[in-house]
Protein backbone atom coordinates (compact mmCIF):
# COMPACT_ATOMS: atom_id res chain seq x y z
CA UNK A 1 0.00 0.00 0.00
CA UNK A 2 2.85 2.36 0.74
CA UNK A 3 3.79 2.15 -2.93
CA UNK A 4 0.39 3.53 -3.92
CA UNK A 5 0.74 6.92 -2.17
CA UNK A 6 0.96 8.93 -5.41
CA UNK A 7 -2.20 7.23 -6.63
CA UNK A 8 -4.13 8.02 -3.45
CA UNK A 9 -2.90 11.62 -3.38
CA UNK A 10 -4.13 12.11 -6.93
CA UNK A 11 -7.51 10.64 -6.03
CA UNK A 12 -7.91 12.93 -3.00
CA UNK A 13 -6.44 16.06 -4.60
CA UNK A 14 -8.63 19.05 -3.56
CA UNK A 15 -8.51 20.33 -7.14
CA UNK A 16 -10.80 17.42 -8.05
CA UNK A 17 -13.26 18.59 -5.43
CA UNK A 18 -13.19 22.16 -6.77
CA UNK A 19 -13.64 20.98 -10.35
CA UNK A 20 -16.64 18.96 -9.20
CA UNK A 21 -18.37 21.96 -7.59
CA UNK A 22 -17.30 24.96 -9.67
CA UNK A 23 -17.69 25.55 -13.43
CA UNK A 24 -14.59 25.13 -15.62
CA UNK A 25 -14.46 28.86 -16.46
CA UNK A 26 -14.30 29.91 -12.80
CA UNK A 27 -11.06 31.41 -11.55
CA UNK A 28 -10.85 28.90 -8.70
CA UNK A 29 -10.73 25.97 -11.15
CA UNK A 30 -8.25 27.70 -13.44
CA UNK A 31 -5.92 28.58 -10.58
CA UNK A 32 -6.11 25.09 -9.13
CA UNK A 33 -4.63 23.71 -12.34
CA UNK A 34 -1.20 24.74 -11.05
CA UNK A 35 0.44 22.12 -8.78
CA UNK A 36 0.57 22.84 -5.06
CA UNK A 37 4.08 21.37 -4.58
CA UNK A 38 3.19 20.22 -1.07
CA UNK A 39 5.33 17.26 0.00
CA UNK A 40 3.67 14.20 1.48
CA UNK A 41 4.60 13.35 5.07
CA UNK A 42 4.56 9.68 6.01
CA UNK A 43 3.33 8.27 9.26
CA UNK A 44 0.46 8.86 11.63
CA UNK A 45 -0.61 12.49 12.13
CA UNK A 46 -2.29 13.84 15.23
CA UNK A 47 -5.85 14.90 14.67
CA UNK A 48 -5.26 18.33 16.19
CA UNK A 49 -2.83 19.21 13.36
CA UNK A 50 -5.36 18.08 10.77
CA UNK A 51 -8.05 20.03 12.60
CA UNK A 52 -5.88 23.16 12.50
CA UNK A 53 -5.28 22.84 8.75
CA UNK A 54 -8.99 22.49 8.04
CA UNK A 55 -9.71 25.53 10.21
CA UNK A 56 -7.05 27.45 8.30
CA UNK A 57 -8.89 26.65 5.07
CA UNK A 58 -12.27 27.64 6.48
CA UNK A 59 -10.94 30.85 7.98
CA UNK A 60 -9.16 32.09 4.84
CA UNK A 61 -11.71 30.87 2.29
CA UNK A 62 -14.99 31.55 4.07
CA UNK A 63 -14.25 33.39 7.28
CA UNK A 64 -15.55 30.39 9.24
CA UNK A 65 -14.28 27.55 11.42
CA UNK A 66 -15.30 24.27 12.99
CA UNK A 67 -17.30 24.71 16.17
CA UNK A 68 -14.97 22.57 18.27
CA UNK A 69 -12.38 19.83 18.08
CA UNK A 70 -14.67 17.36 19.87
CA UNK A 71 -17.16 17.46 17.00
CA UNK A 72 -14.38 16.94 14.48
CA UNK A 73 -13.07 13.96 16.46
CA UNK A 74 -16.58 12.50 16.63
CA UNK A 75 -16.80 12.54 12.83
CA UNK A 76 -13.60 10.52 12.70
CA UNK A 77 -13.97 8.12 15.62
CA UNK A 78 -17.22 8.64 17.51
CA UNK A 79 -20.63 7.07 17.27
CA UNK A 80 -21.44 9.52 14.48
CA UNK A 81 -18.25 8.77 12.55
CA UNK A 82 -18.01 8.77 8.79
CA UNK A 83 -18.50 5.36 7.18
CA UNK A 84 -15.21 4.19 5.74
CA UNK A 85 -14.30 0.60 4.85
CA UNK A 86 -11.56 -1.30 3.05
CA UNK A 87 -10.54 -4.88 2.32
CA UNK A 88 -8.42 -6.64 4.92
CA UNK A 89 -6.58 -8.37 2.07
CA UNK A 90 -4.68 -5.16 1.26
CA UNK A 91 -4.14 -4.08 4.86
CA UNK A 92 -0.93 -4.88 6.72
CA UNK A 93 -2.13 -4.30 10.26
CA UNK A 94 1.13 -5.49 11.81
CA UNK A 95 3.16 -2.58 10.40
CA UNK A 96 3.34 0.91 11.82
CA UNK A 97 3.64 2.69 8.49
CA UNK A 98 1.48 3.56 5.49
CA UNK A 99 1.04 -0.12 4.56
CA UNK A 100 -1.31 -0.15 7.57
CA UNK A 101 -4.47 1.51 6.24
CA UNK A 102 -5.49 2.73 9.67
CA UNK A 103 -2.33 4.84 9.59
CA UNK A 104 -2.47 5.55 5.86
CA UNK A 105 -5.83 7.32 5.91
CA UNK A 106 -4.71 9.60 8.74
CA UNK A 107 -1.60 10.59 6.79
CA UNK A 108 -3.64 11.20 3.67
CA UNK A 109 -6.26 13.20 5.57
CA UNK A 110 -3.56 15.47 7.00
CA UNK A 111 -2.10 15.82 3.52
CA UNK A 112 -5.53 16.65 2.09
CA UNK A 113 -6.14 19.29 4.77
CA UNK A 114 -2.82 21.01 3.99
CA UNK A 115 -3.50 20.99 0.27
CA UNK A 116 -7.02 22.30 0.78
CA UNK A 117 -5.67 25.13 2.94
CA UNK A 118 -3.27 25.97 0.10
CA UNK A 119 -6.28 26.45 -2.22
CA UNK A 120 -8.10 28.67 0.29
CA UNK A 121 -7.12 32.02 -1.35
CA UNK A 122 -8.56 30.84 -4.70
CA UNK A 123 -11.83 29.93 -2.99
CA UNK A 124 -11.85 33.26 -1.16
CA UNK A 125 -11.59 35.08 -4.50
CA UNK A 126 -15.00 33.72 -5.57
CA UNK A 127 -16.59 33.88 -2.12
CA UNK A 128 -18.59 37.01 -2.93
CA UNK A 129 -19.34 36.08 -6.55
CA UNK A 130 -23.07 35.42 -6.65
CA UNK A 131 -23.13 32.76 -9.41
CA UNK A 132 -20.88 30.61 -7.25
CA UNK A 133 -22.87 30.83 -4.04
CA UNK A 134 -24.49 27.42 -4.60
CA UNK A 135 -21.07 25.80 -5.12
CA UNK A 136 -19.78 27.38 -1.91
CA UNK A 137 -22.84 26.16 -0.03
CA UNK A 138 -22.31 22.66 -1.39
CA UNK A 139 -18.67 22.73 -0.29
CA UNK A 140 -19.59 22.98 3.38
CA UNK A 141 -23.05 21.40 3.32
CA UNK A 142 -23.91 19.06 6.20
CA UNK A 143 -23.95 15.64 4.57
CA UNK A 144 -26.08 12.75 5.95
CA UNK A 145 -25.86 10.53 7.85
CA UNK A 146 -22.97 11.99 9.88
CA UNK A 147 -23.82 15.61 8.88
CA UNK A 148 -20.12 16.30 8.44
CA UNK A 149 -19.25 19.02 5.91
CA UNK A 150 -19.17 17.82 2.33
CA UNK A 151 -15.46 18.55 1.80
CA UNK A 152 -14.67 16.07 4.61
CA UNK A 153 -17.15 13.44 3.41
CA UNK A 154 -15.79 13.81 -0.13
CA UNK A 155 -12.30 12.82 1.01
CA UNK A 156 -13.42 9.57 2.63
CA UNK A 157 -15.71 8.65 -0.27
CA UNK A 158 -12.92 9.15 -2.78
CA UNK A 159 -10.35 7.24 -0.76
CA UNK A 160 -12.75 4.38 -0.06
CA UNK A 161 -13.56 4.01 -3.78
CA UNK A 162 -9.88 3.90 -4.69
CA UNK A 163 -9.12 1.37 -1.97
CA UNK A 164 -11.91 -0.83 -3.34
CA UNK A 165 -10.31 -0.68 -6.80
CA UNK A 166 -6.92 -1.57 -5.32
CA UNK A 167 -8.54 -4.49 -3.48
CA UNK A 168 -10.12 -5.77 -6.71
CA UNK A 169 -6.80 -5.50 -8.55
CA UNK A 170 -5.09 -7.37 -5.74
CA UNK A 171 -7.71 -10.14 -5.90
CA UNK A 172 -7.29 -10.53 -9.67
CA UNK A 173 -3.51 -10.68 -9.27
CA UNK A 174 -3.83 -13.25 -6.49
CA UNK A 175 -6.21 -15.40 -8.58
CA UNK A 176 -3.76 -15.27 -11.48
CA UNK A 177 -0.95 -16.44 -9.20
CA UNK A 178 -3.07 -19.33 -7.93
CA UNK A 179 -3.99 -20.30 -11.49
CA UNK A 180 -0.34 -20.24 -12.50
CA UNK A 181 0.63 -22.44 -9.57
CA UNK A 182 -2.10 -24.91 -10.54
CA UNK A 183 -0.83 -25.20 -14.13
CA UNK A 184 2.84 -25.71 -13.21
CA UNK A 185 2.46 -29.44 -12.22
CA UNK A 186 0.54 -30.16 -15.44
CA UNK A 187 3.13 -28.33 -17.53
CA UNK A 188 5.94 -30.25 -15.82
CA UNK A 189 4.09 -33.54 -16.40
CA UNK A 190 3.65 -32.78 -20.11
CA UNK A 191 7.27 -31.70 -20.42
CA UNK A 192 8.42 -34.86 -18.62
CA UNK A 193 6.33 -37.06 -20.92
CA UNK A 194 7.69 -35.32 -24.01
CA UNK A 195 11.25 -35.72 -22.76
CA UNK A 196 10.71 -39.46 -22.06
CA UNK A 197 9.29 -39.94 -25.55
CA UNK A 198 12.32 -38.15 -27.03
CA UNK A 199 14.72 -40.39 -25.08
CA UNK A 200 12.83 -43.48 -26.30
CA UNK A 201 13.07 -42.38 -29.95
CA UNK A 202 16.77 -41.62 -29.56
CA UNK A 203 17.30 -45.07 -28.02
CA UNK A 204 15.56 -46.76 -30.96
CA UNK A 205 17.61 -44.71 -33.38
CA UNK A 206 20.77 -45.76 -31.56
CA UNK A 207 19.82 -49.48 -31.79
CA UNK A 208 19.14 -49.20 -35.53
CA UNK A 209 22.44 -47.41 -36.03
CA UNK A 210 24.34 -50.11 -34.10
CA UNK A 211 22.72 -52.90 -36.12
CA UNK A 212 23.48 -51.15 -39.43
CA UNK A 213 27.09 -50.63 -38.38
CA UNK A 214 27.41 -54.31 -37.43
CA UNK A 215 26.09 -55.39 -40.83
CA UNK A 216 28.52 -53.14 -42.65
CA UNK A 217 31.39 -54.47 -40.56
CA UNK A 218 30.41 -58.11 -41.18
CA UNK A 219 30.13 -57.51 -44.94
CA UNK A 220 33.55 -55.91 -45.05
CA UNK A 221 35.28 -58.89 -43.28
CA UNK A 222 33.48 -61.83 -45.06
CA UNK A 223 35.50 -63.99 -47.65
CA UNK A 224 35.00 -63.06 -51.31
CA UNK A 225 32.07 -64.84 -52.99
CA UNK A 226 30.51 -65.83 -49.68
CA UNK A 227 26.97 -64.80 -48.92
CA UNK A 228 25.76 -64.42 -45.38
CA UNK A 229 22.65 -66.18 -44.27
CA UNK A 230 20.64 -65.54 -41.20
CA UNK A 231 22.43 -64.94 -37.95
CA UNK A 232 23.90 -68.18 -36.54
CA UNK A 233 23.42 -70.22 -39.78
CA UNK A 234 26.32 -70.39 -42.23
CA UNK A 235 25.48 -70.86 -45.93
CA UNK A 236 26.09 -74.46 -47.15
CA UNK A 237 26.27 -76.23 -50.52
CA UNK A 238 25.99 -79.87 -51.58
CA UNK A 239 25.01 -82.58 -49.13
CA UNK A 240 23.62 -81.75 -45.74
CA UNK A 241 20.90 -79.32 -44.88
CA UNK A 242 19.32 -77.59 -47.82
CA UNK A 243 18.18 -74.04 -47.69
CA UNK A 244 14.61 -75.08 -46.75
CA UNK A 245 15.78 -77.24 -43.83
CA UNK A 246 14.99 -80.70 -45.43
CA UNK A 247 17.44 -83.66 -45.45
CA UNK A 248 19.07 -84.75 -48.71
CA UNK A 249 19.21 -88.56 -48.51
Amino acid sequence: MAGQIARFRKTTDPTELLKELFPPESSVVKESAAPDDIAYEKGKRFENKTFQEFNKFLDVALGASFDNAAQFSDWLYGGNRLQFRWSNAIDDKANLDDSNIDILWRSLLYDYAKRLAFRAPAVKAVNKVKPYSSALDALTAATPPSRAPYFLVWFFNRLQSELQVVGQEFQVEQNNRFALRATIPLALSIAGGAFSYLIFIMFLFLLVSIEASARRLATATAPAGMKLGTVGISPTSGAGLSGDGSSDI
